[in-house]
């Protein structure tokens, strides 16, 4: 017989040169797994050094199979064969062979201890034990037991009796008759649901998919140094994950196939996707096709493909169907004008589509599309929820009847989808809690849970454009704050915060302290303050009332007046000089555009033409300057008030970092990728730009108090997504 130990290393190479007999030429280093999985030790599956013990642990799965006729640890894939052996005893040898002698059971469990140290620590042990069982079996000691309770011993060794195997077949049939036949009847309590920590790693972790198996689950992470996103697998227990690609661009949304043998993602590169498939096992990658890159990736917001259950095509981000083999696309849907599908999940019969429909940015609900057997619509989509909030990451229940989805400000919702019940709120609730993933058996679910502790600092200026000192913490806690603006007298500063528990308006006085909550409402956001030049009034936007529109609000307090009514979002807001109207951006065009509206109300008019989002007049009132583009600005641009051509003002800055004053503007650079960036200033006496201060995270929002000695800017002090896993999930 040939055994097969898990690995096997020649010291020499024939001198034929037959690949057969080629020699390896590394001995087994530390965080390298080689070998066959299933007779692999704990110690090897894990990448650790090995020595003797782990060949025993080996042995003692060979002797296991060859006792039982079953493998120790067995699974549907190699990564289901290594989370047995880390975290699974093998079922007693002795419940599958009746009349196993106990001596026998207890040598192959000492083999398969998970700890190196309780097993045998050399082979010469092993041999003594197995030699005095065999003096013990010929000698006749065993003769008073039953025969057939030496009979596994004798496998090892010429027999004097032939095995009854037909005997031990009709054992493990009782003992499954019986098994069965209680499980009908006992009631076993259900376990409650458990939260716990899947990944607590530096950086950002997103999108986690199970396996078919519900074992390992594979994610997307920027990495320990955070400085590119890969696919990774982590095994269940298992405290190291494994990683898949190694390409320098970015790769995301990984999701397992239905037979959990390959893994597809979308890697994003200078602006263009592609769509790949990859071995669970890692490496080759398959190139299947080039597919347009979503708006929301990078930003983990929810699946951007799920496979069809035949393993052949794919619905993807825009609700497209692909094939996988062909590359092959087609429309499934065509949105209303402004509105994109995104964030989808392909039921578990494959006939209907989870889906999120968003009008605009921060607010969606989920649709539901059914599908045809040849994976056609039947029908226009079907809206599920009404929920007035931003909710996306569809997951599937097993038996399909229910939906679980994220709510970025609300947690974790369940909905049935028949659309006779309201969503119900799970306990996995808090800001930044999305992109829920349901194991096949439905006892396991992961999620994504974003955390932010944003702050606003502020840096003394002793004239325009230089710093009197470094940048200091000002207004701080261990919740998002952030936007802060200086009234006009420079005594207050608005911002917003979600310290009380909801996104929502805040006032302090000018050195932070005594701050109070102006405006919150619970699951709904509140941001972007900006005071009235007389600072009497406080315009911001919110989704109180679904999508994102302008409000203001009284600085004293009081019910915000609504002043934007479009089914398109408005954010976010600043007044004219005169504080006559309030400037916004829209994408009621179909593209985000700068408008105004009175501040009292009434007809919003469009002001530019070629894409504009955060904009300001200027000091003298005779320009506006605004950004383009929304998260990626592509510059700061100028366009008369009178009329006329717009120019570009500078070539990059953060979507909502700049701030104008008589003497130039303060803005923010987009932060190179490890994420910091600077505080610059361009003179417009001079036309130069210069740097002022070092940012060491994530930044925007800036405001000069009025006699110009201090600047405010919101950074992110400690930023990071963690995958968290619900076990007893039901």
């Amino acid at each position: 017989k040939v055994l097969d130990f898990g690995l096997a290393k020649l010291t020499e190479v024939s001198e034929s040169g037959e690949e057969a007999t080629r020699s390896l030429q590394h001995q087994t280093e530390e965080g390298t797994i080689v070998g066959t999985v299933s007779y692999m030790s704990p110690e090897q599956a894990e990448g650790k050094r090995v020595d003797v013990r782990s060949d025993i642990f080996s042995f003692g799965a060979v002797l296991y199979e060859m006792v039982t006729g079953q493998r120790a640890f067995a699974g549907e894939s190699n990564l289901a064969i290594l989370t047995a052996i880390l975290r699974e005893e093998p079922k007693p040898a002795s419940q599958i062979v009746k009349g196993l002698p106990h001596e026998l059971e207890r040598i192959i469990h000492r083999c398969l201890k998970k700890d190196p140290a309780w097993r045998f620590h050399h082979m010469d042990d092993f041999r003594v034990e197995l030699g005095e069982l065999k003096e013990e079996s010929d000698s006749g000691a065993l003769a008073a037991r039953p025969a057939s309770q030496s009979s596994a011993l004798q496998a090892l060794w010429p027999a004097r009796r032939t095995w009854v195997w037909v005997g031990a077949a009709l054992v493990v049939m009782a003992i499954a008759v019986a098994v069965w036949l209680f499980r009908g009847t006992a009631t076993n309590p259900t376990a409650a649901p458990e939260v716990v920590p899947l990944t607590s790693y530096a950086g950002f972790e997103y999108s986690p998919s199970f396996s078919p198996d519900g074992n390992q689950v594979a994610f997307s992470w920027n990495g320990a140094k955070q400085d590119n996103f890969d696919i990774y697998i982590k095994l269940i227990g298992s405290p190291t994950p494994v990683r898949l690609t190694t390409d320098t661009a970015d790769d995301f949304s990984p999701a397992f196939s239905p037979d959990g043998r390959s893994i597809g993602f979308l890697r994003v590169s200078k602006g263009r996707g592609t769509f790949i498939v990859i071995p669970a096992i890692g490496s080759p990658e398959r190139i299947v096709v080039d597919v347009a890159v979503p708006p929301n990736v990078g930003y983990g917001a929810g699946p951007l493909f799920s496979w069809v259950p035949d393993g052949k095509w794919v619905v993807t981000d825009g609700l497209a169907l692909l094939s996988t083999e062909t590359g092959e696309t087609r429309r499934l849907t065509s949105p209303p004008k402004s509105s994109t599908d995104f964030s989808l999940a392909v039921s578990p019969d494959g006939h209907t589509v989870a889906f999120s429909r968003s009008p605009g940015f921060g607010v969606s609900d989920i649709y539901l599309l059914e599908l045809s057997e040849d994976l056609k619509p039947k029908g226009e989509p079907r809206r599920l929820t009404s929920l007035k909030g931003s909710n996306s990451g569809s997951a599937w229940t097993p038996n399909g009847q229910e939906i679980i989805f994220g709510s970025y400000l609300a947690g974790l919702w369940k909905v049935s989808i028949s659309g006779t019940e309201q969503p119900e709120q799970l306990q996995y609730s808090g800001i930044g809690v999305s992109s829920p993933t349901i194991s096949t058996s439905g006892n396991r679910l992961a999620y994504q849970r974003e955390v932010w502790d944003q702050n606003i600092w502020r840096l003394s200026l002793s004239g325009p454009g230089v710093a009197s000192g470094p940048p200091v913490r000002f207004i701080a806690s261990t919740r998002v704050d952030g936007g802060g603006q200086y009234s006009p007298d420079g005594k207050r500063i608005a911002f917003e915060s979600n310290r009380s528990g909801s996104q929502g308006i805040w006032v302090s006085d000018t050195d932070g302290s005594n701050a109070v909550e102006l405006l919150s409402r619970s699951g709904k956001g509140c941001g972007d303050p900006r005071w009235s030049p007389d600072g009497q009034r406080v315009a911001f936007d919110s989704n109180i009332e679904g999508n994102i529109d302008i409000y203001v609000i009284r600085a004293s307090g009081g019910k915000p007046i609504r002043l934007t009514t479009d089914s398109a979002d408005d954010t976010p807001a600043s007044w004219s000089r005169d504080g006559k109207c309030i400037y916004f951006a829209s994408n009621r065009t179909g593209r985000w555009e700068t408008w105004k509206v009175s501040a009292g109300g009434g007809e919003a008019v469009q002001v530019t033409r070629n894409g504009g989002e955060t904009a300001y007049e200027s000091p003298d009132g005779k320009s506006i300057y605004y950004t383009k583009g929304f998260w990626r600005s592509s510059g700061l641009w100028k366009m008369p008030l009178s009329g006329g051509e717009e120019s570009q003002v500078l070539p990059s800055l953060i979507w909502r970092g700049f701030s104008l004053v008589k003497d130039g503007i303060y803005f923010i650079p987009e932060p190179g990728r490890n994420g910091k960036s600077s505080l610059q200033f361009l003179s417009f006496a001079t036309g130069k730009v210069k740097t002022i201060a070092p940012m060491s995270g994530p930044s925007d929002t800036l405001s000069v108090s009025p006699d110009g000695r201090f600047l405010l800017f919101s950074q992110n002090d400690e930023a990071g997504c963690d995958l968290m896993l619900v076990e007893n999930f039901h």
